[in-house]
């Protein structure tokens, strides 16, 4: 990896875009191979005063302005850049696609709209669990950098893959996991047809003798993929319910089909249906993937934080039997609720709370299409403060309280972590 990048910016006036976590680390890489002219930090926020003593330092609204001014620009994640990439006369590249120039034909790489975290955890889980030598790294928090000096030849990566990671990729790993497309990150794209190009770079780049682990329902067009396609289906697991092992902590079909993406990839690994149940059953939820985070009251609660579009809400409300109210709403990104509007006329939920821009995107559209007697179980609650405060009042003991948002945390929160933080403080558990 290091004479890679030495290779690169050998000579070269090297700009760091963006100096967030994975920012940081690709400074801190560049810096220890050496050889490059200068190496520059740009970001829209403040650096820290030590680095601008010995680097030059570009901040605030003009940032991007000055990327021609470098030869190489290693980009972190989630930047919108303000012109096509091909209009840059400077190498525009990234940790991500750097990585898989190395290490693709090692790395396990997994992307969709929701559930990618659950099952790039689960999947390092159960490799580990068995004795794999294995790295874990990516969207997760690791900046993938950071673990290339722990890799070996026969090290398996696997590697969470994100949209933005993916968007100006030209290398995919051996084995690429494609869980789901849904319409999200309009806001970043314009278009779902180019966020879903985004993540479709996963497989682009494959060679004839690499895997695609794909769901059924977005399968590559033709002529897209060279690889060998894997159709994945639940009814390849072992078992037919999370109930059928003790100790698992996973709920939802949804989550019953991301572990059969892990099943039919650890099968090449020559891992046991026994030794893949007993390694399943040691694993435990993500936190704010629909984590159960305690009963009050004799009401369960639910942070299903991480949830930003509305395939993700409706999963959560079907994945827990006892749902009785839903908090949705947050940053209104364009996305389409229809299908939320449609689904949540069909199930008797006690509370459907909504809040935040998007919130009254939805109580909108259900004004306009339900009837009186349903609508008087929907709730605009402006925040999640006041939100919490609602339902430890008015929820039925028995039934389950789900913070499963379907929007972006931006604008109010800094993350969905801080989100599902703070839900479970101010239910008090």
């Amino acid at each position: 990896m290091k004479e890679t990048i030495r290779d690169l910016v050998k000579d070269k006036k090297v700009l760091i875009l963006g100096f967030g976590r994975e920012g940081q680390s690709s400074f801190r890489m560049i810096s220890s191979v050496g050889g490059f002219t200068c190496l520059d930090i740009a970001d829209a926020n403040a650096v820290s005063s030590d680095l601008t003593a010995m680097h030059n330092v570009i901040t605030g609204a003009g940032y991007l302005n000055c990327l021609d001014d470098y030869d190489v620009v290693f980009k972190s994640p989630g930047i919108v850049l303000p012109k096509d990439i091909n209009e840059y006369k400077c190498h525009i590249t990234c940790q991500a696609d750097l990585f898989l120039q190395v290490f693709g034909a090692q790395t396990i790489g997994i992307t969709g709209t929701k559930g990618k975290s659950t099952t790039s955890s689960l999947l390092y889980h159960i490799l580990k669990t068995c004795g794999k030598d294995v790295l874990f790294g990516g969207n997760i928090g690791l900046p993938i950098f950071d673990i290339t000096d722990q890799i070996h030849p026969r090290t398996i990566i696997v590697f969470e893959l994100s949209c933005h990671q993916l968007e100006y990729a030209h290398y995919s790993p051996a084995k690429a996991i494609l869980l789901n497309l849904y319409e999200d990150h309009l806001d970043h794209y314009g278009s779902v047809e180019k966020y879903w190009k985004a993540k479709q770079n996963i497989y682009r780049n494959q060679d004839y003798n690499d895997y695609l682990f794909c769901n059924p329902e977005f399968l590559p067009a033709k002529g897209d993929c060279k690889s060998t396609i894997v159709k994945v289906s639940s009814g390849d697991l072992p078992f037919a319910s999370f109930d059928e092992i003790p100790g698992v902590t996973l709920r939802g079909t949804h989550n019953l089909f991301n572990t059969a993406f892990v099943y039919d990839v650890c099968r090449r690994y020559d891992i046991s249906n026994q030794e893949f149940m007993d390694a399943l059953a040691t694993f435990k939820t993500l936190a704010h993937r629909l984590q159960f985070i305690g009963k009050l009251d004799d009401v369960d609660y639910y942070d299903d934080s991480i949830s930003t579009t509305v395939e993700s809400a409706i999963s959560a409300i079907k994945a827990i039997p006892n749902a009785g109210t839903i908090l949705l709403g947050g940053m209104d990104r364009g996305i389409d609720y229809d299908p939320l509007v449609e689904f949540l006329q069909t199930r008797n939920l006690e509370h459907i709370i909504l809040m935040y821009d998007s919130g009254k995107v939805l109580l909108d559209k259900l004004s306009s299409v339900a009837s009186d007697a349903f609508m008087e179980h929907v709730h605009y609650i402006e925040d999640l403060g006041a939100a919490c405060e609602f339902v430890k009042s008015n929820a039925s003991k028995g039934t389950a309280v789900i913070l499963s948002p379907a929007s972006a945390s931006y604008g109010v929160f800094k993350n969905f972590e801080q989100r599902g933080d703070f839900f479970k403080e101010h239910i008090g558990l």
